[in-house]
């Protein structure tokens, strides 16, 4: 399995659809993910996710409410 971390940014595969995503918190079967600006998170489990690995090209993003 691939490492995740609180913070990191993904891509989340749903059939033919991709979105970003910024993890928020993790949990055994996968992980709490802002793919929008407000509050709310959605769980998704570790097999749709995908690592960002050149996320440091990122610069500020509204992703969960905060520009980072």
């Amino acid at each position: 399995m691939k490492e995740f971390y609180e913070g990191d940014y993904i891509i989340y595969q749903n059939g033919d659809k991709y979105e970003i995503g910024k993890i928020k918190r993790i949990v055994p079967d996968g992980a709490f993910v802002w793919y929008h600006n407000g509050e709310t998170t959605c769980k998704t489990s570790f097999d749709q996710m995908h690592k960002i690995t050149n996320d440091y090209v990122i610069g500020e993003t509204s992703l969960g409410g905060a520009m980072m």
